[in-house]
C-alpha cells in the first residue's frame, strides 16, 4: 500500500462533519502525480469498508468514517468522527479548534507509469517519480506531519472569509434534510447575488 500525505484545498465542519480535499493532481514531495476523476479512483471496496485511521495505523480502530467523491481534479471526503471513542473526540477537538488540518490516503496502484517515460508534452511529465493514471483508494487517515510542504501553508484573508461562507451556508441547508445536499463545489458572487452550488447525494440502490 502507498500513503500520500498531500495538501488540503479546503476543509470545513458542520455537524461533526469535517470536509476535505484529501487528493489532487499537484506533484508531490516524491515527484509522483496522482490522476484524478472517476474513472481514475477505484472507490467501490473503500465504500464498502469506508474507515479513517489516524496516522495510517491499522491496528487501531478507526477514528471515523468517510463518503469519498471523486471530482475532476481532486478527491473529496466527508469525514464523521466517532465522538464516542476517547480518541476519535480528542480527534474531532483538535480538527475543530485548528490544531490538526492534515488528511493522507493510503492506496493500491492500479496502473502507473515512470514520469520520465512519458512523452514531454504530457502534463504529468517530469524527470522524476511515478504517475498513477488508476488507483483502489483502501483508506484515508488523520495525519500529524503530513508528506506535502506545502500542508501548513496559510490560507488567504479571502480564502478564510470564503471559507467562513461556505460552512455558515452549509450548516443552515443542513438543517432541511429534503435538501438531500453533499459537498459544496463553488461559491460565486454577483452584483445582487451569491450563487452556491451543491453535489447531490446519492441515492442508494436498495437490494
Amino acid at each position: 500500500m502507498i500513503q500520500r500525505q498531500l495538501r488540503i484545498i479546503k476543509s470545513e465542519k458542520a455537524n461533526n462533519i469535517f470536509t476535505f480535499t484529501a487528493s489532487t493532481s499537484t506533484e508531490d514531495r516524491y515527484g509522483d502525480v496522482i490522476e484524478q476523476g472517476s474513472k481514475s479512483w477505484a472507490l467501490q471496496n473503500y465504500e464498502q469498508n469506508p474507515v479513517v485511521l489516524f496516522n495510517h495505523n491499522a491496528l487501531s480502530m478507526p477514528v471515523g468514517k468517510g463518503i469519498v467523491e471523486a471530482t475532476d481534479d481532486s478527491l473529496i471526503i466527508d469525514i464523521e468522527m466517532d465522538t464516542g471513542d476517547p480518541i476519535g473526540a480528542e480527534l474531532a477537538r483538535k480538527m475543530d479548534a485548528g490544531f490538526l488540518h492534515a488528511v493522507s490516503v493510503g492506496f493500491r496502484p492500479i496502473e502507473v507509469t515512470d514520469r520520465s517515460k512519458l512523452p514531454k508534452e504530457h502534463k504529468a511529465y517530469g524527470t522524476r517519480g511515478r504517475y498513477f493514471t488508476k488507483s483502489e483508494l483502501l483508506e484515508v487517515s488523520l495525519v500529524t506531519v503530513p508528506a506535502n510542504g506545502e500542508a501548513t501553508a496559510i490560507k488567504s484573508l479571502n480564502e478564510q472569509i470564503e471559507q467562513q461562507i461556505k460552512t455558515l451556508i452549509r450548516g443552515e441547508l443542513l438543517t432541511v434534510p429534503s435538501l438531500q445536499l453533499r459537498h459544496i463545489l463553488s461559491v460565486e458572487e454577483t452584483e445582487d447575488k451569491i450563487v452556491v452550488s451543491f453535489a447531490k447525494i446519492k441515492e442508494e440502490i436498495e437490494e
